[in-house]
């Protein structure tokens, strides 16, 4: 398995509770680095460095990951609670928070994306006052030879010291280094230090944001630095904050690309290209997402989903992918899942799950033999023998399905 790092600062109060955060999510002392503990779970590593986040240019002598996971700080005046992830680098010749001028890092959008997901899900999960967001590219380190990414919390050492805030740092950082799946990635341009035109693509699309060029660093921006930027984040094409932009900035960015022969896009993306929307069942579409089944997820890539407030997708879009072949491949995960029927104008989704309350009447007690009967073996208890169907119950879950969809899913179940 490739090694995926997570790295936190001795010199960081967020980086230092962060760190302590990971030692409930798994992670065990082996080993150490720099005087501190290396904390270890599969294939990801953590550790505490003695230098600043934004100065640790050193760890390739001692590591070779596939990427590298920064979970630290982030300092504003505004005071703003805030949870962000971004990629580093110097887009100018300023140089003033660690790395070279005109330097920038490579980059992992693809992590970025599920780093900013979970961060959006921890803060939903735990009640938190936070705006979650992309930023803008900026600090080191900028010549790691690995990919790295940066997720914060800030603004003030009031949030650096905030448990739940902290956690969801941890947590998203552990997702972002467990990541294995892979997303069209693209370059950012325009906007303020926040990216929300960015962000929001991000959370909408199937779409990953590599690096982001803000407004305020266009006008000293290098053609070079441009094409750095472009293939440290692996981008297919430049998305634009067009009304972030003024005009010189516009006109710079647009001749930078066709230099490049880069696309360019702006306003509302179809991932799937020039999408129409698909008059799909979307109820049976979202239970099939929840399922995490292998179909819905490589057709993803083609499609559009615009969600509601609980993450259901309210409308889908794609360019490349016809309704009924999106609602078999949503059938078909359900499927693996469940024993699928159709009953009346309702999906009926059946599924045995073990029941603690049942097997506390026989005896049963949370914990070892618990876990045994959950793996599909007998126990026994007393004497007798207690089987898995023993502690079994039978849950039906149902969707009510569209007029348009009923005839064709009873012909297909």
């Amino acid at each position: 398995m490739a090694l995926r790092l997570i790295v936190t600062s001795r010199k960081d109060m967020a980086g230092r509770n962060i760190f302590t955060a990971l030692s409930k999510l798994g992670f065990k002392e082996e080993g150490s680095f720099e005087g501190m503990p290396v904390l270890r779970k599969g294939d990801i590593t953590a550790i505490s460095t003695e230098r600043g986040q934004v100065e640790a240019e050193h760890l390739d002598e001692y590591f070779s990951p596939e990427y590298y996971v920064f979970a630290t700080r982030h300092r504003s005046e505004s005071g703003i609670k805030t949870l962000t992830v971004h990629a580093p680098g110097n887009l100018t010749s300023e140089a003033r928070i660690g790395g070279k001028p005109e330097e920038l890092a490579i980059t992992h959008p693809c992590a970025m994306k599920v780093a900013l997901l979970e961060l959006r899900r921890q803060r939903d999960l735990l009640g938190l006052d936070y705006r979650v967001s992309l930023e803008a590219t900026h600090h080191g380190p900028t010549s790691l030879k690995k990919p790295v990414l940066f997720v914060e919390v800030g603004s003030t050492e009031k949030e650096w010291n905030h448990t739940e805030a902290v956690e969801a740092v941890a947590t998203a950082a552990v997702r972002a280094a467990e990541n294995r799946e892979d997303f069209p990635a693209c370059l950012g341009a325009g906007g303020n230090h926040y990216a929300p035109r960015h962000t929001e693509l991000v959370f909408n699309t199937s779409y990953a944001m590599g690096h982001i060029i803000p407004g305020y660093a266009i006008d000293a921006l290098k053609f070079e630095v441009f094409r750095q930027a472009v293939k440290k984040s692996r981008a297919e094409f430049v998305y634009l904050d067009w009304k972030g932009m003024k005009k010189e900035e516009r006109k710079k960015i647009l001749d930078y690309c066709s230099r490049l022969s880069l696309p360019v896009k702006k306003g509302r993306l179809m991932s799937g290209g020039d999408g129409r929307e698909l008059d799909i069942d979307l109820k049976l579409f979202s239970e099939a997402e929840k399922v995490g089944g292998r179909l819905i997820k490589k057709l993803k890539k083609k499609l559009d989903v615009e969600r509601d407030e609980t993450g259901d997708a309210k409308k889908v879009f794609s360019g490349e992918i016809s309704e009924k072949e999106l609602m078999q491949a949503a059938l078909e995960d359900l499927k693996r899942r469940y024993v699928v029927e159709v009953e009346g104008e309702e999906l009926l989704l059946g599924s045995s799950v073990l029941s603690p309350e049942k097997a506390k009447v026989l005896g049963v007690k949370p914990g070892p033999d618990f876990s045994i009967l959950a793996g599909g073996k007998s126990i026994d208890v007393y004497g007798k023998t207690i089987t898995p169907e023993m502690v079994t119950s039978n849950r039906v879950k149902r969707i009510r399905v569209s007029w348009k969809w009923l005839t064709w899913l009873r012909q297909n179940v």
